[in-house]
């Protein structure tokens, strides 16, 4: 028999990728099925997304959101949230809240919107309606919505979580016997998609200057390299004079494990609404060098968890250099992260939290 607490939601996203939101999409589901809810995912095509929530045995549909395809989705929507009395429809990624919308006017069900990226998109304004609730990564995208015409009554800020503290420690000598890494190189991580955005040009240039006050530096850039940019990248790389100093790592699905083996981790974007992969770094008690734009303050604590730059390569060599110089400091550093993690930024959390925003939608607060 069902808990009178009981929560039913469909989730719908527009994307079957590894990017963060899809992955917030399989962490919610499965904690919020482990918590004794329903939840069902609907998503694009075949890909990670439906592959690992399969292995989750989380119930999930393809349902193709392009063309023709939309209106089909929309459908389904509408007859699950009937067959299921579903409490909340929560869409992820614009084209699903266009969707998620239309299915919930439709079908008289509440929506979830969570906004993830910086967007100027009118449907964010148009959500803003009845008991429907919009969800922000970080108080950065919740001042953007807001300047946007979305009321601030409608938004609720509701913070990633992340299960990276749960693993147990690796041994950082496999991971560099692995990379062929010498083992007396001191690594420097930065996790994210290779691309301009993320600050891997400007991190290149910072590790000139840091390389030739700290010879052991390494540096290793992990995930995968963006076509468009890969020449430019590569470019830049000789022209810095680092490729003996460099590891590109591709796609990893052991991201815990690359932390362990890293001094630091990095984060020199030129904008986060969030910034989940410095998080991950501070749950393996790393410091991290972030830039300081959009919600990564709200993640990394300048002085406290790591050193907040303006986004140039002298500053960024100057606080990686720092903290190579000082081991006492940068382990502070990375234990208070780790600290934090465990007290604002669990997965554990981060669902309660949602719970709280289903049953306001729900009218059931």
């Amino acid at each position: 028999m069902e808990s009178p607490s009981q929560l039913r939601i469909l989730q719908i996203i527009s994307s079957s990728a590894t990017s963060g939101a899809e992955k917030h999409v399989l962490h919610l589901s499965r904690k919020l099925q482990e918590r004794g809810h329903f939840v069902k995912v609907v998503c694009p095509s075949k890909g990670w997304l439906p592959t690992v929530l399969e292995d989750s045995e989380i119930p999930y549909k393809i349902s193709n959101m392009k063309g023709t395809g939309w209106y089909r989705t929309m459908l389904y929507l509408m007859h699950q949230s009937r067959k299921h009395k579903v409490d909340v429809i929560h869409t992820h990624l614009t084209r699903s809240a266009y969707i998620g919308h239309a299915a919930s006017m439709l079908s008289c069900t509440p929506v979830v919107t969570s906004v993830h990226i910086a967007n100027n998109d009118q449907i964010y304004k148009r959500l803003a309606r009845g008991t429907n609730r919009l969800v922000a990564v970080s108080n950065f995208v919740r001042g953007m919505l807001h300047g946007k015409g979305v009321p601030d009554k409608f938004v609720d800020t509701v913070y990633n979580g992340t299960d990276f503290a749960d693993f147990a420690p690796s041994d950082p000598i496999k991971v560099k016997d692995e990379l062929k890494i010498p083992h007396s190189r001191r690594l420097i991580g930065l996790v994210g998609r290779v691309c301009k955005e993320k600050g891997h040009l400007e991190m290149v240039e910072a590790m000139k200057t840091v390389r030739k006050e700290h010879p052991e530096a390494h540096m290793v850039f992990v995930g995968r390299v963006e076509q468009p940019f890969a020449e430019e990248f590569s470019d830049s790389i000789r022209s810095a004079g680092i490729e003996d100093r460099v590891t590109l790592t591709g796609i990893r699905h052991d991201v815990p494990r690359l932390l362990d083996s890293f001094t630091m981790s990095t984060m020199p974007s030129h904008i986060e609404t969030f910034g989940i992969a410095a998080l991950e770094a501070m749950a393996r008690s790393k410091a991290v060098v972030a830039s300081r734009v959009g919600g990564l303050p709200e993640v990394v604590r300048h002085g406290k968890t790591g050193i907040l730059v303006d986004l140039r390569p002298e500053e960024l060599a100057e606080a990686v250099s720092y903290l190579l110089a000082n081991d006492a400091v940068r382990e502070e550093m990375g234990a208070n992260g780790r600290k934090l993690v465990e007290q604002k930024f669990t997965i554990g959390e981060m669902v309660r939290q949602f719970e709280s925003v289903y049953n306001k939608a729900a009218d059931r607060a």
